[in-house]
């Protein structure tokens, strides 16, 4: 079992994971908070609004099952950055917006799309690669992180929009993603152990290797293959309800 000194470098992947999906979960629930403020300065009714959010719901839906192809292609740690970034391009750009198609290509579709790619279909994936052992265990994890955000980031959000306005709130929030969060990424997240000379947690302890017979399973299904199986669109189903 391959450790980094004191610890297994896959617990700082997973850091980095807690707190891309808490901070990406944490933008999508703010928007709430700006509601009424956006409503009262621009004249735009809540049904307006809230069909914006709609579109960006719909964008980041859709993209999942392109979100898996691309995650197989490219690799996790692109996408990850790519999707902070258009999200915290996206909420800044929502604060020179005056404009609701302005309003929608910014929220409905960059941070659309960013959303997409900061959620757990390719988390998911940077989890599998880096854990044998304990992966239902970090999974769990990657999947509370959202609350974490919910927790955490829309209290916070709410206390810099009472103390100054929604377009503060929202620049401090694209400062963060696109000057902190961003680096982080490229700095400490791998896409796999091997990259850093590491095995994956568990791999070859025992229990931790799969069996012969296992081995055609984890080869993966084709595109095709997915969409013709129940399993794939019962969690598409889950995923959406």
């Amino acid at each position: 079992m391959a450790r980094r000194h004191w610890m297994f470098y896959g617990w700082i992947v997973v850091g980095c994971i807690v707190l891309v999906m808490a901070l990406s979960s944490g933008t999508r629930m703010s928007f709430g908070i700006a509601l009424v403020p956006l409503s009262e300065q621009f004249g735009w009714t809540r049904t307006t609004l809230s069909t914006i959010v709609l579109i960006t719901g719909i964008i980041t839906g859709l993209l999942q099952m392109t979100m898996g192809v691309l995650v197989d292609r490219f690799g996790p740690r692109h996408l990850l950055a790519i999707g902070v970034s258009l999200v915290g391009l996206g909420v800044w750009l929502l604060t020179a917006a005056n404009t609701v198609w302005q309003f929608g290509l910014a929220y409905g579709l960059l941070v659309g799309v960013g959303f997409a790619a900061t959620q757990q279909v390719v988390t998911a994936t940077l989890i599998s690669n880096w854990f044998v052992q304990h992966r239902g265990f970090v999974q769990s994890i990657a999947g509370s992180a959202p609350a974490v955000g919910w927790m955490l980031v829309v209290p916070l959000n709410m206390s810099i929009e009472r103390a100054y306005d929604w377009t503060v709130m929202y620049r401090i929030m694209g400062t963060v993603l696109l000057v902190a969060v961003v680096p982080l990424i490229w700095i400490f997240i791998r896409n796999r152990p091997e990259d850093m000379g590491l095995s994956p947690l568990g791999e070859g302890s025992q229990g931790g290797v799969p069996s012969p017979s296992a081995s055609p399973a984890l080869a993966g299904l084709s595109l095709r293959q997915a969409l013709g199986s129940g399993q794939t669109w019962k969690l598409v189903y889950l995923g959406f309800a």
